[in-house]
């Protein structure tokens, strides 16, 4: 129990130091030496970035692009996992497409920065929210495809000839019996593909400039020529954090009950 608190507060310090942190009045971010939590608490950050009509520009689009970022690669990739893991493929040919999923997933995107700004803009899409959920597809549909395979390929075929012999179509062995099975692995690859959307810089920063930009654009904005503005740059990461905090919650007993949802029972 004691290496376990030891591990949690480690882990929330930052989490806590940041909260205090966008409490903190203007002349508190340069006390020496340094203080954790405020000795007069303001919400004067919060109010700034509030009274800012561009911060709900930016959550606005952090929600449209992580949802439907979100929504197509579960989709996208369970379908298209489905299909490899069931095609009855030869094994090589099977280590063929994991290993390209998987080389997709991890090559440097600075690499794709420059022609993906090009495409986006002969198109019309850029500094739109659009083209951050079309550059996100292209990194989150291969890792979730790649890790729905895993998960497809554990199940066993029996349920479905089961399935088969009572008359369903392939929709309904996909709707009715794989994908409940699956439930873990579709909630892991939205809480991933979530994260990993809503909290994209390269990409994001790219092909937006000032009607598509999202939060951590945002955040990084509070760094100017005349300083570091601490407290709104605080603020704004709070409201970053408290969203992914709260789906991750959401989501949390639903991972539970997807490791027994489908069972056979006796």
């Amino acid at each position: 129990m004691g290496a376990l608190g030891l591990v949690c507060l480690v882990s929330l310090f930052p989490f806590v130091y940041l909260a205090a942190t966008s409490f903190k009045s203007g002349g508190e971010f340069f006390t020496t030496p340094p203080t954790i939590f405020p000795t007069r608490p303001t919400l004067d950050s919060y109010r700034a970035i509030f009274s800012d009509p561009g911060t709900m520009l930016m959550l606005k689009n952090s929600l449209i692009v992580a949802g439907l970022t979100t929504a197509l690669s579960v989709v996208l990739g369970s379908l298209a996992a489905y299909g490899l893991s069931r095609v009855g493929v030869r094994n090589w040919v099977m280590t063929f497409v994991i290993f390209v999923l998987l080389f997709v997933r991890f090559y440097p995107k600075i690499t794709t920065a420059i022609p993906f700004y090009v495409i986006m803009r002969d198109v019309g899409l850029l500094d739109t929210p659009i083209a951050i959920v079309l550059g996100h597809l292209g990194i989150t549909v291969p890792f979730v495809t790649w890790l729905m395979v895993i998960f497809f390929n554990s199940l066993p075929y029996e349920l479905e000839e089961a399935a088969m012999v009572e008359g369903a179509n392939v929709l309904q062995r996909l709707t009715r019996v794989v994908l409940p099975l699956a439930a873990p692995g579709i909630v892991s690859a939205a809480l991933f593909t979530a994260f990993l959307s809503w909290n994209e810089f390269l990409i994001a920063s790219t092909v937006t400039s000032k009607n598509g930009i999202v939060l951590p654009i945002g955040v990084a904005g509070f760094v100017t020529d005349k300083g570091i503005q601490f407290g709104p740059m605080a603020a704004t990461a709070v409201v970053i954090v408290v969203p992914m905090v709260l789906f991750a919650l959401a989501l949390q007993k639903y991972l539970v009950r997807g490791l027994t949802l489908g069972a056979v029972k006796g």
